[in-house]
């Protein structure tokens, strides 16, 4: 999760006036309303193993433009205070796709994070090293959790996008939750 938050925290900082309104993968956002979304997830995150509701929590933080880093570490800081515990790993957590131990919670939201990284990055034109063992371990949970077959409504995953076989790994894991990859490297 630290890493996936230092690859957030890294776009984040280059969302801007220029580029905030740009279009994102993620057809409903723009470049903001993304940004917003992943300090979203990062306090859905640290909310995790506290009494918060998770599910009731926002989709979208209330942070302005000049304020995404900074809302976006303590945020951070809020991840590592709350699962310091081993013992959180194995405790059950609901989130807004159920209840599952704390180890997979934490995981989804690291790849969840890894994934809208990438979206706000094509969206504005940020290139980063990707954290390859991260990204390897949550194209494998995708894989795991997200069916190629059967996506619609319940499932909210475009159809999986294949990407060449010599396509960074970061490509296979986005294209496999529906992101049509060659057409957002193209528009950069």
């Amino acid at each position: 999760m630290a890493r996936a938050v230092q690859a957030a925290r890294a776009v984040l900082a280059q969302v801007d006036a220029d580029n905030a309104a740009n279009p994102t993968p993620c057809s409903e956002w723009t470049a903001l309303e993304l940004a917003q979304h992943i300090v979203a997830v990062l306090d859905r995150a640290a909310a995790g193993p506290t009494d918060r509701d998770v599910p009731s929590m926002p989709l979208l933080a209330d942070v302005p433009l000049d304020r995404l880093d900074e809302a976006a570490l303590a945020a951070a800081e809020r991840i590592h205070a709350n699962w310091t515990d081993d013992s959180i790993l194995d405790r059950p957590i609901v989130v807004p796709w159920g209840e599952f131990p704390g180890a997979v919670v934490i995981g989804v939201y690291a790849g969840e994070t890894i994934v809208h990284a990438w979206d706000l990055a094509v969206a504005i034109g940020v290139d980063l090293d990707w954290p390859e063992a991260d990204v390897a371990v949550h194209f494998e949970m995708s894989k795991a959790g997200i069916p190629e077959d059967g996506r619609g409504p319940e499932m909210p995953f475009d159809p999986v996008f294949r990407p060449g076989d010599d396509a960074p790994l970061i490509h296979h894991l986005v294209g496999w939750q529906g992101r049509e990859v060659d057409r957002w490297i193209a528009a950069r």
